[in-house]
């Protein structure tokens, strides 16, 4: 009989594929359906607008929640490279859907410390992190990601101005399945620890100076 990890594996892979079947035909069928309203040039009714984009915005949720899942039960191949740690922050930055109420800054270490590390990984990892600042701002804010170096280390560190960790308890946050969310399955940070333990890194998270949470990912100097 297969070990309880190696099932819990298959089944998220079972599971997933089911359930990403009929999410693309609703997305089909939803790209159908706005095809035919806006045919002639004539704009939909606001309400029909206003429904069909809840249903796209569930689909992605419900996509997002199969990715979260397969990230965490599976053991990715790593494939370690020389790379800029000012490169892995500008590059999230520019590539994720930061909300209009919020501000994302970019602090640049001037002596561009490079990690040897599998990139794509890392930047899953800084994208969890991300995501889980942005999530804390519902009413907009600010957050900082700011890459430093010391003693052999590369600091890449994110920092929000929400209400910070409840209790200042930053450790938890790093358990599955703890979310302090709505909507959710908290398994970003879990699934951000995996990652980095598997090439010798750490994260940590603690509240900031004054208001809000910092989390940062250090990672052995190349």
């Amino acid at each position: 009989m297969k070990e309880k990890p190696e099932l819990l594996t298959q089944m998220s892979s079972v599971v997933a594929h089911e359930i990403r079947n009929p999410l693309a035909i609703i997305s089909n069928s939803l790209y159908f359906i706005k095809t035919k309203l806006s045919a002639g040039g004539a704009a939909p009714d606001p309400k029909v607008a206003k429904h069909l984009g809840i249903i796209e915005g569930e689909v992605k949720h419900a996509n997002d929640v199969i990715e979260e899942i397969l990230a965490f039960t599976r053991a990715r191949e790593l494939k370690r490279a020389p790379a800029s740690a000012n490169a892995a922050l500008r590059d999230l930055a520019e590539s994720y859907p930061v909300p209009p109420t919020v501000t994302l800054k970019v602090a640049a270490d001037p002596a561009d410390p490079r990690v040897n590390a599998d990139m794509d990984a890392i930047g899953y990892a800084l994208r969890c992190v991300l995501t889980n600042a942005v999530q804390a701002l519902p009413e907009g804010g600010l957050v900082i990601l700011e890459c430093s170096h010391d003693a052999g280390l590369v600091h890449l560190t994110c920092t929000d101005t929400g209400p910070g960790f409840p209790g200042g308890d930053g450790e938890k946050a790093f358990e599955p399945f703890f979310t302090t969310k709505p909507r959710g399955i908290g398994l970003g940070l879990t699934i951000a620890r995996k990652l980095l333990a598997r090439q010798g890194g750490t994260v940590k998270a603690e509240n900031a100076s004054g208001r809000g949470a910092r989390v940062t990912v250090s990672l052995p100097g190349y």
